[in-house]
């Protein structure tokens, strides 16, 4: 059972940095809007307009490497507990 869970956590720790990597890997917060300067062509004076996106932030990849070592973490205690002794 150990090492199901060793593997399972293993996989969504590589899930999880895919997953930040892939979509921004921001160094900060996670956002779910974007800013994006422009410039408005009539004026030349330039502004900022929001782009409807998610960047996963550290807290993201906080969360998630830390929810793979609670579960490896409950998989030592369970196998600890369920070990049949030697004899």
């Amino acid at each position: 059972m150990t090492r199901t869970l060793l593997v399972l956590t293993i996989v969504i720790d590589l899930a999880v940095i895919g997953i930040w990597l892939a979509l921004g890997a921001h160094l900060g917060w996670s956002m779910t809007q974007v800013p994006v300067k422009k410039i408005d062509p009539v004026t030349e004076i330039e502004f900022t307009e929001y782009d409807h996106r998610f960047v996963p932030g550290v807290d993201f990849l906080a969360a998630g490497l830390i929810g793979s070592g609670t579960l490896f973490t409950f998989g030592l205690i369970v196998s600890k507990f369920t070990a049949k002794p030697e004899s």
